[in-house]
């Protein structure tokens, strides 16, 4: 991603006051001082329509064959249904049940198909992964993941390869016991709401 572009996706995600910086439980049960809040996005369809806009053409550009895009719940849901209209692609979302993440029912057409994944936010990649194990059930083939941000760095992997994304930086996540933010009795937020326990 150049780096204009990057910067452009970091000044969207400030000026949304989508970007935070305080002591936050990540939904992979890390510790981090920094924390995207997607919602803000979601909450600014102009903004985020400019992000995704941005994501659309780095889709095409990489001119792949795939006939649907699947994001998991909830974050992902408005990102990659307005990234499917706009790519004039059919929608699917996964979504957790009794926490295990399975396909929302009443997608008739998607078994034996071809897909991207889009996803908003990558830290370890779980969601992800969970998304991929869903599609592989039914026989779907990944094209390709995408993500609006990395906080990995290009770090975490999919079955070899980083997602493509719009924004990539590496971001430290601490796993609780090693906190430091937790050893200086910083106040623990939670922000969001993956149904992931």
């Amino acid at each position: 991603m150049p780096q204009d572009r990057s910067e452009l996706i970091l000044s969207l995600f400030q000026e949304s006051n989508a970007l935070l910086r305080g002591h936050f439980k990540l939904t992979s049960g890390k510790h981090s001082e920094w924390y995207f809040e997607k919602i803000k996005l979601i909450e600014r369809p102009l903004v985020l329509e400019k992000i995704i806009d941005l994501l659309v053409e780095q889709i095409r550009q990489d001119n792949l064959a795939f006939d649907y895009v699947i994001s998991p719940a909830y974050g992902g849901i408005a990102i990659g249904f307005l990234a499917a209209l706009k790519l004039n692609k059919l929608f699917a979302f996964s979504q957790r049940a009794d926490e295990k993440m399975t396909i929302r029912s009443g997608f008739s057409g998607l078994d034996k198909s071809r897909a991207i994944i889009v996803e908003d936010i990558v830290t370890t990649g779980g969601s992800i992964r969970e998304v991929l194990h869903c599609l592989h059930q039914k026989e779907v083939e990944v094209a390709e993941i995408y993500c609006l941000v990395d906080r990995s760095g290009g770090e975490v992997l999919f079955e070899g390869q980083p997602a493509r994304s719009l924004l990539s930086l590496k971001v430290e996540a601490f796993e609780p016991e090693a906190c430091p933010l937790c050893q200086q009795n910083l106040p623990l937020i939670k922000p969001g709401a993956s149904d992931k326990k």
